[in-house]
């Protein structure tokens, strides 16, 4: 696809304020003025409706910059998606620092589903959806520059937790999915259906401490709070 070419722009109803994402240390400037310009764009007119001179412009850069960093729209997505879900620096993440396999899962549990909370998140993924059928490397970019680096993470939590004896897991991939899964499907996807769902703190903790008792239970862990 050219995408040199604007396509009409789509703004049926008012998109929702795009915040600026908190950027790791040492990241050039230049490039965090063109995430946070892509994300409004692509909020304001679709992935379609936006072009990289409509972004540079957003950013008040020139063109060229944009794509000294950005080949494409899609590279430009999966940057957005990596820098929200926290995947720009695996060193960064929080450590586990509970020995207790219940305690260490919602620790995990939490920092995930601070992000699927995040109003941007929400946001961007109401706009991949829309669009992913005429653009699939939309889904490959959220998956594997998203998705795949935080299942990456919990799986290898789960393989040194089933190391030090503390759970007894037979398809560590499978328990992944099934924990993530659980967390994914009250705190993210009934959000994406219903508008003004209640979204609270209180909420969001009960299902992630649920999720972790209920894999420990099945897995083996000596005990469950």
């Amino acid at each position: 696809m050219d995408e040199s070419r604007a396509a009409p722009s789509r703004r049926s109803r008012p998109a929702p304020k795009a915040a600026a994402v908190k950027a790791p240390r040492g990241r050039p400037p230049k490039r965090d003025e063109v995430l946070d310009a892509a994300v409004r764009a692509f909020l304001e007119g679709g992935y379609s409706g936006t072009t990289l001179e409509q972004i540079a412009r957003e950013a008040q850069v020139s063109t060229a910059t944009v794509f000294k960093h950005y080949r494409t729209k899609a590279d430009i997505f999966g940057a957005i998606m990596s820098r929200v879900f926290g995947n720009d620096d695996p060193s960064t993440w929080p450590p586990v620092t509970s020995g207790d396999p219940v305690e260490a899962l919602t620790q995990i549990g939490r920092q995930y589903a601070a992000t699927l909370r995040d109003a941007r998140i929400r946001a961007l993924f109401r706009v991949m959806i829309a669009e992913v059928p005429r653009f699939p490397e939309l889904g490959q970019q959220l998956y594997e520059r998203g998705k795949a680096p935080y299942l990456q993470r919990v799986e290898e939590h789960l393989r040194r937790e089933v190391a030090a004896k503390r759970l007894a897991i037979p398809d560590v991939k499978l328990a992944t999915r099934q924990f993530l899964g659980m967390i994914n499907d009250v705190v993210f996807w009934p959000h994406m259906l219903v508008v003004d769902l209640p979204d609270t703190d209180a909420e969001a903790t009960r299902v992630i401490r649920g999720a972790a008792r209920t894999l420990c239970a099945a897995y083996g862990a000596e005990r469950a709070r």
